[in-house]
Formats: C-alpha cells, structure tokens, sequence
C-alpha cells in the first residue's frame, strides 16, 4: 500500500518540482535578467510562463525569451523594447513584399497589436513565442504572413493597383524572409511534404503530378481523365488541401512548436507550394 505520510512532500501535498527543470528556469531567467536588467519580472511569474512552454525550453534563446515574456506579462518597457529593437525589421519585411507606403503604417500597428497587445478574445501572440529560434525571426514570419494575408485582402477589394500587386507576386529579388524560413525549417518542411505526399492516394498523387510537375491546366487534367473541368478542379483543390492538412499535422509533431508558429510556417509554404512541389515530384523520378 502506498505511504501517504512520505509520497508528497512538506508543502501540502504538491509533487516536488524537478531540479533539474527547476534549474534550467533558473538560468534562463539570470541570462535573461542580465539581458535586460530595466524589465522588472519576477521569478515566480517568469517560471510560471516558462512552465507553458517547458518541452522547449532546453533550447530557448534566454534573452528573447525573457524579453518576449515580460511583453506577455505586460511589465513596463517590455513592449516598446520589443517594438525599438525589432521595429525597423518588420517595416523592411511590409517593403520588401511591396505593401504600398500608404498602407505601411497601418499594417505594422495591427501586427504589433495582434503579436503584443491582443484583441477581445485572442491574447497577444507574443505569448505562444517559445524561444526555439531568434525572437526576430519569428517575428519576421508573422510579418511575412501578415503582408501575405494582406495582399491577397487587397487582390480580393482592389485596393491596390493591379502593377504593385503583380510586382508583389513575382518580385525581382529574392526575398529574405522566405530565405529565412528555408534556412530555419528547411529539411523539416520538405520531409513534411515528402510523408505527407506519400500519405496521399495514388489518383490524388498522379492529379498532383500532371498540376505541379508536368504544369496541365485543369481543362488538360480533366482531358486526361474524361472528367468535367468542374470535376478536375475539385481534384486538384482536394488533392492540395489533403497534402497541407498532412503537412501540418507533420509539422506539429515534428517541430514541436505552438499551433500559431506552425500556421505561421505552413501560410509561407502554402505561398511557395508550386515551386516545392515540382521539386519534389522531380527528385522521386
């Protein structure tokens, strides 16, 4: 039988906390403190935050981390640190995606409030920030997927003239943040696509196949298969939506990440699917 008089401990009946986590906590917290001796957060709270995101923490950028919780705790200084050190990022991010300057200013005070202020009934996003990367590179990717969202609003209202937009889509330079995410999640997404793709069935892969590798439109897809063009398109959009549905459930498990960052993640794959499809098909031939 089990002894109640020694399996809890002298607090009251709560398990003893594990030292070594305990400890992690510890030094993250002094590195970050030492990070960022003006933002006044206390050890409990900080721990109690660490606490959610205790699977990543053993990785953690300290300093970011810190940083990141004390804006989630809402401790003077946090945000407008947050705000003067990453600013000038996130505006080069909106540029380099070609939102137009009159739009500019908006889109970057909603994406501060949506990631450090929070909305009624969705808390700032800065708390799902785990501390896996560089607190600037996550904060690149929800720029990047802001500006997406964005642009594809605008397409949609004709808000932006048709040349800006077409610009957008096909910009002459590379652009950074997508060469940001390749080099951070690079081998994670494409074996994510790779299981995901072999997940599907044969007639979703070969429709995929004739889509993104031998590039037939759906009126030639749906010659192919004596089908309605109706028929092909719905396909093809099942086929897409089924090898992302995959891949994000893949992602999940494999980053192990919040839902957020990987919805981050997918939405700049989603943009670049084509190319990593064709790349994909051509590398199993």
């Amino acid at each position: 039988m089990r002894d109640e008089s020694t399996a809890d401990d002298a607090s009251g009946g709560a398990p003893a906390a594990d030292p070594d986590r305990v400890a992690l906590q510890a030094r993250i917290y002094a590195d970050g403190r030492a990070a960022w001796p003006d933002l006044d957060l206390a050890p409990e709270a900080f721990g109690a935050h660490a606490e959610r995101h205790a699977a990543e923490l053993a990785a953690a950028h300290a300093a970011d981390f810190y940083l990141a919780c004390a804006c989630w705790l809402r401790i003077a200084g946090a945000s407008a640190a947050i705000q003067a050190r990453h600013g000038a990022e996130l505006e080069a991010v909106l540029k380099s995606r070609n939102v137009p300057a009159a739009q500019r200013d908006d889109l970057r005070q909603a994406l501060w409030e949506k990631l450090l202020v929070g909305r009624a009934g969705a808390p700032a996003k800065i708390g799902d920030y785990a501390g896996r990367g560089p607190l600037g590179g996550w904060l690149r990717v929800a720029a990047v997927r802001m500006a997406l969202n964005f642009r594809e609003q605008a397409r949609a209202d004709r808000l932006v003239p048709a040349p800006e937009l077409d610009e957008a889509q096909h910009p002459a330079s590379p652009d950074p943040e997508l060469s940001f995410l390749k080099s951070q999640y690079r081998r994670e997404v494409e074996q994510a696509l790779r299981d995901a793709l072999a997940g599907l069935g044969t007639d979703e892969r070969n429709v995929l196949r004739l889509y993104f590798l031998d590039r037939l439109s759906i009126d030639r897809i749906a010659a192919v298969y004596g089908v309605h063009r109706a028929t092909a398109a719905r396909w093809v959009t099942r086929g897409r939506e089924a090898l992302l549905r995959g891949t994000q459930a893949l992602l999940e498990r494999q980053l192990k990440v919040e839902r957020a960052e990987v919805d981050s993640i997918l939405g700049l794959v989603r943009s670049q699917l084509e190319l990593s499809m064709s790349g994909l098909f051509r590398g199993s031939e």
